[in-house]
């Protein structure tokens, strides 16, 4: 029994360590006291030699984690140094392709021989409040290294080193998202630093142009392409740093995903104002040239708002102030007239359609008709003034 490494190194914590009488133990384990002695005189049972541990796949990569575990813990950013960041670097530096669990315990094992992880982790010790030490205390004892994820919150806490809240990191990316656009802007970021940085972005040398070229328009769209299709900037920092619409910049983000800078920078053909559209303009003039009464109204003349509510009421969405802007644009002037031309006779519209359906049968030769028998009645004074 003396021979089992294990009973060995238990009888030597009972004596040494845990300060138990030689004759109690010797009484428990039924040794004599001069066993006893002998396991208390070597730290291994005669003739054992400890079997060093083997790692065929991790051996070439042993002084790269060490030199990570020590510059891990002799710097200041000890808090992003964890296990799974330490195969990741040796997955893509070194071409590692064995297991995480080998990484993990070989420092496991690192960690419980080596004096100076002890010695850090002491420091760290120190410098906790007693509770937090406490349970520091109780990771380390549960065989969890220093560079576990689990560990990181204590060691930061040592060291001082205060995460950023989400908050924090938010802001800290809008403020670096804008600097980098004003940047851009002012031509700080040259435009082969550019091609070199956003070599996947397609069509880059028109935006290019277009931004250091081109209208405020078309250098507000370039920009709008670059900082959502190659920094992924979110479209809230862009509308604020140009002061657009949210409108624009969606539009732009679609318009260069979906048809590149051709379709971006693309004139605009189409217009879709309402002071534009040619059913719009032509419901108002036709309204213009029928009396009030005709809809309702006691009136003998129009007034704007009497103007939009009819069209209103006739499915046309259409404020005062843009029927206004038609009338004006068509080369009309509102004027206070002394003689009204409004007719009050019931039956008007029928006649002038009658008079407008034989006007538009007229031949070139017919240049001799006779208008003024047809015009409809309007008013004695108005038939004098005829």
């Amino acid at each position: 029994m003396y021979r089992d490494i294990s009973q060995w190194r238990s009888i030597r914590r009972q004596i040494l360590n845990q300060g138990i009488p030689k004759r109690q133990v010797a009484r428990e384990r039924g040794l004599s006291r001069k066993t006893i002695s002998k396991i208390l005189t070597h730290p291994h049972p005669p003739g054992y030699s400890p079997r060093p541990p083997r790692y065929p796949k991790l051996g070439p990569y042993i002084p790269t984690i060490d030199r990570l575990l020590n510059d891990a813990m002799s710097s200041s950013l000890a808090s992003d140094m964890t296990v799974a960041r330490i195969v990741e670097r040796l997955r893509q530096d070194e071409g590692f392709t064995g297991s995480y669990d080998s990484v993990r315990n070989y420092i496991r094992r690192r960690s419980r021989d080596d004096d100076g992880m002890w010695e850090y982790a002491y420091d760290l010790i120190t410098r906790l409040p007693k509770p937090r030490a406490l349970d520091f205390l109780h990771l380390l004892s549960r065989g969890i290294p220093i560079v576990s994820a689990r560990l990181q919150p204590f060691v930061r806490e040592a060291r001082g080193i205060r995460r950023p809240s989400a908050q924090g990191r938010r802001e800290q990316k809008r403020f670096l998202d804008i600097e980098w656009m004003r940047q851009v802007l002012q031509k700080k970021l040259t435009e082969n630093t550019l091609m070199r940085e956003a070599k996947s972005i397609p069509d880059l040398a028109a935006l290019l142009h277009h931004l250091h070229n081109g209208r405020l328009v078309n250098r507000n769209r370039a920009l709008v392409a670059l900082a959502t299709s190659y920094r992924r900037i979110p479209n809230q920092t862009v509308r604020s740093f140009l002061g657009v619409s949210k409108s624009f910049v969606r539009r732009c983000r679609n318009k260069f995903e979906n048809g590149g800078a051709d379709a971006l920078f693309a004139p605009q053909a189409k217009s879709n104002r309402k002071i534009d559209d040619p059913d719009c303009r032509n419901a108002v003039f036709r309204l213009l040239h029928e009396p009030p009464n005709t809809y309702g109204i006691n009136r003998t003349s129009w007034t704007m708002p009497l103007l939009s509510q009819v069209l209103k009421s006739n499915g046309w969405q259409i404020g005062s102030a843009l029927i206004s802007k038609m009338v004006k644009a068509a080369g009309y002037k509102w004027r206070k007239a002394r003689i009204v031309l409004t007719s009050t006779d019931p039956s008007y519209s029928e006649k002038l359609a009658h008079i407008r359906s034989i006007l538009s049968g007229l031949q070139p030769d017919e240049a001799s008709f006779q208008l003024m028998n047809m015009v409809p009645s309007r008013s004695k004074r108005n038939r004098d003034l005829l």
